[in-house]
């Protein structure tokens, strides 16, 4: 039968599990925000070869801003190839750069999907060892 000890180190593991569970899913919550920002960008790349040059677009400056700009260029655009880095591509580049990016965000989704079922196993497992000691305390009584 285990211990008190025992015990407490099952119930401050399992707050441990779900601390981690909790941080895991916050984690999954951002990633699915940059899957969607990648949809959009992907799409608005796709619609960008159907704007003529020298059409009012919007141009966002960060936070939900924006301003207006004029298209210049409506054949290539410029992607982040690194850190600070940026490099200009046509519109097929970036698609296929853009498409490999997203595929990455939806790994790391299953990835982050199948560390929080990890997660919770262990946490049953626990609870089960705790549900045990709970009985066995019980019938000593």
């Amino acid at each position: 039968m285990p211990g008190d000890q025992e015990v407490q180190q099952n119930m401050q593991k399992y707050q441990e599990l779900q601390q981690q569970i909790q941080q895991v899913q916050e984690y999954i919550e951002q990633v699915d925000q940059n899957i969607d920002e990648m949809g959009e960008t992907i799409s608005a790349v796709d619609q960008l070869d159907d704007q003529e040059e020298g059409s009012e677009i919007l141009v966002p400056i960060g936070s939900g801003a924006f301003v207006v700009g004029e298209l210049k260029e409506n054949s290539k655009v410029v992607t982040n190839i690194g850190g600070e880095a940026f490099e200009k591509r046509d519109l097929e580049d970036a698609d296929e750069i853009l498409n490999q990016r997203l595929e990455q965000l939806k790994e790391t989704k299953e990835d982050l999907g199948s560390t929080v079922q990890q997660l919770q196993q262990q946490m049953q497992q626990i609870q089960g060892e705790l549900q045990e000691a709970r009985k066995g305390s019980a019938t000593e009584q």
